[in-house]
């Protein structure tokens, strides 16, 4: 009895050695993330910051039979925001597994990140971009609308999105009570507002590379070819700029409509512009009796026609989620490789485009530690797997663009680009 009873002890105690030896468990704080979910650019107090949700793959087996891999484990989870002028970590917090410590963000307002969180006490709240601290708690806004306090759905980790979401185009969060309605947050009065329209998810995992962008309602830009692509706006081909496997960069996150409705439309405002000026010389003309007054009449009439046809117009793209990454002069972003090797590395592009006669290349940049096929690439051997922490996915792509920066993650690392001068500025490890 004595005898099991030691050995009972011994193999708890090797147990413990064990786990709290595990060489490949990771320091959530510390060690480098194993994947991004969430990847933004915030703004607080007029300073710009990187916001990384980060995945951190705590392995508990790996095996490599004949280049047959299998890993098991967990996902613990962290945010951290990255100062955008230097990269430096301001400040990073742990949340856990998603059973116990989901944070799902909801939206971005300016200065006021939106989060729902199954920690019942914490709920829905809203963080500062800057400290990562809780800014607008749970308790702040039942306090301005008493009837949902007690009564904010309480959904498990892997429903929220059923529950909570953002509405993009009045760029407010949406929360439900237990009744399932919904209603909508305004940021600065915390008012809540009764709303039917359709939950939304905000989106922030968008696809970053596409073959094809609407540049304005009445323009598109393609890219045609293969293996080398060039530019099609419009119908019309412009062969002298080429790209090896070419892809249009778009925004991984959804873009504030009040920035990306004003610049996307702006084209059918001109044109509504033109139109009310042309009204209004015709009428002068009416006035001063030097115009045929039924003739006039008739061009007022159909040019009144046109300004109805553009506002609807404007109606139906206003409507629209926006993903386009469109600089203040008119230019996009081209991702393309340098050769056609395994060791191919990711090129960065910036387009202006001058008008549907004519476009330019403003410059080039090469990101000289990221390979267009990671896998490839790095060819890691199954030593290099199977004795390593974590579960690296070094495939997930993110592209974001605010205060003159280009952010594009690759590799689980992060290059910025200055959008004017093609400069990187910085690179870090994730």
């Amino acid at each position: 009895m004595k005898r099991s009873v030691i050995c009972f002890c011994l193999l708890i105690f090797t147990s413990m050695i064990f786990t709290s030896c595990n060489p490949m468990k990771k320091n959530v704080m510390k060690d480098k993330a194993d994947n991004i979910s969430e990847f933004l650019i915030a703004e607080s107090d007029g300073e710009y910051f990187l916001i990384s949700k980060e995945e951190i793959f705590q392995a508990t087996s790996k095996s490599d039979n004949n280049g047959i891999r299998q890993i098991t484990g967990f996902t613990e989870y962290r945010l951290s925001a990255y100062d955008l002028n230097s990269a430096q970590l301001i400040k990073r917090i742990e949340f856990g597994d998603r059973k116990t410590g989901e944070c799902k963000l909801l939206g971005y307002t300016k200065g006021l990140l939106w989060y729902k969180s199954v920690d019942p006490v914490l709920g829905f709240h809203a963080r500062d971009p800057k400290t990562l601290d809780v800014i607008i708690t749970q308790d702040m806004i039942t306090e301005v609308n008493p009837f949902l306090k007690g009564n904010l759905s309480q959904p498990e980790w892997n429903s929220i999105r059923n529950y909570y979401g953002f509405n993009s185009q009045k760029n407010m969060p949406v929360v439900s009570d237990n009744s399932g309605f919904l209603f909508t947050i305004d940021p600065v009065s915390l008012k809540a507002e009764k709303t039917d329209e359709r939950l939304e998810e905000y989106k922030y995992d968008n696809s970053c590379l596409s073959s094809s962008v609407k540049i304005s309602p009445n323009v598109n830009l393609s890219l045609k070819g293969s293996p080398r692509n060039y530019p099609e706006l419009s119908g019309r081909e412009f062969k002298d700029i080429s790209f090896l496997k070419g892809e249009i960069i778009e925004s991984s996150v959804l873009i504030d409509p009040s920035v990306s409705s004003k610049e996307f439309l702006e084209p059918l405002y001109k044109e509504i512009r033109e139109y009310e000026l042309q009204i209004d010389s015709i009428k002068k003309l009416i006035n001063n009796n030097t115009a045929n007054t039924k003739f006039a009449e008739r061009n007022i009439q159909n040019l009144e026609r046109k300004i109805s046809h553009a506002n609807d117009k404007i109606k139906r793209e206003s409507g629209k989620e926006s993903f386009s990454l469109v600089t203040d002069d008119g230019c996009i972003f081209i991702y393309s490789q340098t050769d056609v090797t395994d060791q191919s590395k990711v090129l960065i592009s910036k387009i202006k485009i001058k008008d549907e006669s004519g476009m330019t290349q403003i410059w080039q940049s090469e990101l000289g530690n990221i390979f267009v096929d990671p896998e490839k690439g790095m060819d890691r051997s199954s030593f290099d797997v199977v004795f390593s922490k974590g579960n690296p996915d070094f495939r997930t792509k993110r592209a974001v663009m605010g205060d003159g920066k280009l952010v594009i993650m690759s590799m689980l690392r992060a290059v910025c680009i200055d959008v004017d001068t093609g400069k990187i500025l910085w690179e870090i490890d994730l």
